[in-house]
């Protein structure tokens, strides 16, 4: 499902971050459209909706009668149950694409890569109950990265913490090695406007642990730790004196879009 999402996704980065993103949004609300509108029983969505607002205008009609307004609240009660019971099939259609779509998304918009002479910090954690192997653990790095401070080590939560120093733009390659082992981790260095998949962690965990937080090949299972995180800063859409998460014009354009193709087709929602 991720490599599906990310092959969609990927031709409409080449358009930058702003228009790729809008350009997303757009076909993300025509998707949903166009499947209310062929999957869903639209004569039963608009019977169900025409049956809430009589019961809600009954409601106000008759609200100095009690027992006449407790039926048009049962009414309604039933209408809107009948309307969420049309609602399931589309949404079953949509909702694993829109997941997917949103995960990758968030690889691509919710971070940015380091910038030269920015520095981050180095995270791992270890695997239940293999803390005497991570107590050795080693950080290496190449000439276009510096590490800052000596490993931190805290038993408490089993994780040892390492700061880094980015130096060259480029995508370069930590090794953590403990008991002549080692694991690679990517941490990527370039200008804020290089729209990229960034993977802040590489896990050994399980596949939605994999498809939420990394695009990296998971950690070896006999691996003793349980992750490498590299803390990447977020990422905001300026607006005015705000700054935006993504989700925020992504969804308002989308939900745009949606509107004006429902209006434009007699859709019913």
């Amino acid at each position: 499902m991720r490599t599906v999402a990310g092959w969609l996704i990927r031709p409409l980065m080449s358009l930058g971050p702003m228009l790729g993103l809008v350009a997303i949004a757009a076909l993300v609300g025509l998707s949903v459209i166009v499947v209310f509108r062929y999957v869903a029983d639209q004569r039963s969505i608009k019977r169900a909706k025409d049956g809430i607002y009589a019961a809600l205008l009954g409601i106000v009609i008759f609200r100095h009668d009690t027992s006449v307004m407790f039926a048009e609240e049962w009414r309604l009660i039933k209408a809107s149950l009948s309307y969420m019971k049309c609602g399931l099939r589309p949404l079953a259609v949509v909702i694993v694409p829109m997941i997917a779509i949103i995960v990758q998304l968030g690889l691509f918009y919710s971070y940015r890569p380091l910038l030269p002479g920015e520095s981050s910090v180095v995270i791992i954690t270890q695997a239940n109950g293999h803390w005497e192997l991570i107590t050795d653990a080693r950080l290496h790095v190449p000439s276009a990265i510096t590490v800052e401070t000596p490993a931190l080590r805290i038993p408490g939560r089993g994780q040892v913490y390492w700061r880094i120093k980015a130096e060259k733009p480029g995508v370069h390659e930590l090794t953590v090695t403990m008991d002549d082992e080692g694991y690679q981790k990517a941490v990527v260095v370039g200008p804020v406007d290089n729209i990229r998949r960034l993977s802040r962690t590489r896990t050994r965990r399980g596949f939605l642990a994999i498809l939420f937080e990394s695009s990296e090949p998971s950690l070896p299972v006999n691996a003793g730790i349980d992750s490498i995180q590299v803390r990447y800063p977020p990422a905001a859409w300026p607006l005015g004196p705000f700054r935006l998460h993504w989700l925020v014009p992504f969804l308002a354009i989308a939900l745009i879009v949606g509107f004006i193709l429902k209006v434009c087709w007699g859709v019913q929602l």
